[in-house]
């Protein structure tokens, strides 16, 4: 891992913890931060992508709502389990939910990309030049990309994130192409945020 890693680490700590944290609005911020971060992970970081045929377009899709799936399962555990963090939650959501046009502009052409451009792509094409394991390289970088959205300080956000980094983790290191991850986490997002939403 050379000398950019650490610093674009620390660089996404403190362009989350201001979109979670300041009083500047939060959509303005979030898509200013993965605008950033995207230029970095192409400056700094080498990408696997190839041309998506039929095959693998359907595994994309699958992916998205598998992860849509293990949320839906989530939000009906943690309603019995935990119904007070899970209130929590929901008014996160509030914050973070598109509302406006270009929220929906920035969320598919900036911010889905540049997740994972910057998580996938970088981080943990990084990390996998360091561990031959590829667990250990999934877990490690799903932890950075679950350290990153700490600041909401909502621990079943953070378990979401987590499992949100190993299902699209898995397929970048199972296909082999950032092109799918990114379009797997906008599947995710049209279900989640948009067809239908849990929060």
């Amino acid at each position: 891992m050379h000398k950019p890693f650490y610093l674009l680490l620390l660089l996404v700590h403190i362009l989350l913890a201001t979109s979670f944290l300041s009083s500047i609005p939060f959509w303005v911020i979030f898509s200013i931060s993965f605008f950033l971060l995207s230029l970095a992970a192409i400056r700094f970081g080498t990408f696997d992508y190839k041309k998506i045929s039929v095959s693998k377009l359907f595994i994309a899709i699958f992916f998205g709502i598998l992860m849509y799936g293990l949320f839906f399962i989530g939000k009906l555990g943690s309603s019995l389990l935990f119904p007070n963090m899970l209130d929590e939650v929901a008014d996160l959501y509030m914050k973070i939910q598109p509302q406006l046009v270009w929220h929906f502009v920035a969320l598919f052409l900036i911010i889905i990309p540049g997740e994972e451009l910057f998580w996938r792509g970088y981080i943990q094409k990084n990390i996998e030049a360091k561990f031959e394991n590829k667990l250990v390289v999934i877990v490690i970088s799903s932890l950075f990309y679950t350290s990153a959205n700490f600041y909401t300080f909502n621990p079943l956000f953070l378990l979401a994130t987590f499992a949100g980094g190993v299902v699209w983790g898995t397929l970048y290191m199972w296909k082999r192409n950032i092109y799918l991850t990114i379009l797997s986490h906008l599947v995710f997002n049209l279900f989640m945020l948009v067809l239908f939403p849990l929060f």
